[in-house]
């Protein structure tokens, strides 16, 4: 038997208490974040007396609040890269309708963990892992919408003429930055009419003929 084994680390109980104690620490983070507080303003203190969890439980789990942002923050992009898959899957044809939900989903998907997006945002420009995770993010977005301009063109339904990384590119970063700034601060009737006006961005860049 191991030593880890002998000492309980890996054991059931000590791996469903680390879950639990991560889940604690990241869902205080998200609950002030999204009660207001700045990722630039928040503390370890404020996250752990949210949490009820000691200052050495933190730092034995979380080398500092980038690292648990970063934790948070994974799910969050898994939600927002399978947002805007129901996009970039249409490998045979997309109406403008069809166009339109898949990017009110994106958008949906942003509102709901906005605060989040802004805090990773926001930590990119200091943490350089946080800004790597941030990248990873829009690389992939970037790569799968290459990949979706491309298939287009070889089906005949995106349009000939675009170059697929460079307009893919600038595309993903439209999009972050637009979400960032306008449908972030955007009250309801205003996100409707940004998704439209995104839309039809998106459809005379690549679809229409």
């Amino acid at each position: 038997m191991s030593t880890a084994r002998k000492n309980g680390s890996t054991s059931p109980g000590r791996v469903r208490q680390r879950e639990a104690t991560i889940r604690r620490a990241t869902e205080s983070a998200e609950a002030l974040l999204t009660e207001g507080a700045s990722f630039a303003d928040l503390s370890v203190e404020q996250v752990i007396s949210r949490a009820g969890i000691a200052r050495s439980t933190f730092y034995s789990h979380f080398d500092d609040l980038g690292h648990l942002l970063r934790s948070l923050c994974e799910g969050v992009i898994t939600e927002m890269i399978t947002a805007a898959r129901l996009w970039f899957e249409h490998d045979d044809g997309i109406t403008r309708d069809e166009l339109g939900s898949a990017l009110a989903a994106v958008v949906k998907t942003y509102r709901g963990r906005e605060k989040l997006f802004a805090a990773m945002a926001e930590a990119s420009t200091t943490d350089p892992v946080v800004r790597e995770e941030f990248h990873r993010m829009l690389t992939a977005g970037h790569t799968e919408l290459t990949r979706h301009i491309k298939a287009g063109q070889a089906k005949g339904f995106v349009r000939s003429d675009v170059d697929p990384n460079p307009t893919a590119g600038w595309l993903t970063w439209m999009l972050e930055r637009g979400l960032y700034q306008q449908v972030r601060l955007a009250n309801p009737r205003q996100v409707n009419r940004h998704t439209r006006a995104l839309t039809e961005i998106v459809w005379q860049t690549l679809y229409a003929v």
